[in-house]
């Protein structure tokens, strides 16, 4: 499971950010989960890892990208879902040479009544504008 807190909103009623040590708490309980399957409880604020490897970078970028699809397509159908923040991180392993690129997404799945007022970009927004364009090297 990855869920990273509750929903809190501010005085204004913004989404306030979670702490980063809850995040990096939900971070160790997916590492530990061996189902890989992201979580959508509504009211709350989850994070997911999208990774895969490749003998190349670029054989490593067509893996995650199609795994991010798949990501974005489901969480476009769950109401109340928006991404806050998507990060990649691309690395080489030293022994076998193959490219492992991992992006971190830290995602909310607002409770109805918050849902229904807000008007967001679209939720895989930050992947069509290039989050996702890895340039192999």
């Amino acid at each position: 499971m990855a869920i990273v807190s509750t929903c809190t909103y501010d005085s204004r009623g913004q989404l306030v950010r979670p702490d980063t040590l809850d995040i990096s708490r939900a971070k160790i309980c997916l590492d530990l989960d061996t189902g890989e399957k992201p979580t959508f409880d509504r009211g709350h604020t989850h994070v997911f890892v999208v990774s895969d490897m490749g003998v190349t970078a670029e054989q490593a970028c067509e893996r995650v990208n199609s795994r991010l699809r798949r990501f974005f397509d489901r969480a476009e159908a769950v109401r109340g879902f928006h991404k806050i923040t998507m990060k990649k991180s691309q690395s080489k392993n030293r022994l076998n040479l193959n490219t492992t690129i991992s992006y971190e997404i830290l995602y909310v799945v607002e409770a109805d009544e918050r849902s229904r007022s807000r008007s967001p970009e679209s939720p895989n927004a930050g992947y069509q504008r290039g989050w996702s364009t890895v340039t192999p090297g």
